[in-house]
């Protein structure tokens, strides 16, 4: 999956008591995870990180509105 090591800015940015209480584990869990502390190998994990990415790339985005 993707390996991506989250920077302290992005994971201010994210929501992480909310990716927590989707997936029903601890806010250190999920940190943990974005930080590359904890394997990535369990499908747990790998929801959580593909959630992020998610997240920051529509955090991240810039959007046009045109009228």
């Amino acid at each position: 999956m993707a390996t991506k090591i989250f920077t302290s800015t992005e994971i201010k940015d994210l929501k992480v008591a909310a990716l927590a209480r989707k997936y029903k584990c601890s806010d250190d869990y999920v940190r943990r995870v974005l930080k590359g502390d904890r394997e990535r190998n369990t499908e747990l994990a790998q929801s959580i990180v593909k959630d992020a990415i998610d997240a920051l790339e529509i955090i991240e985005r810039k959007t046009l509105i045109t009228a």
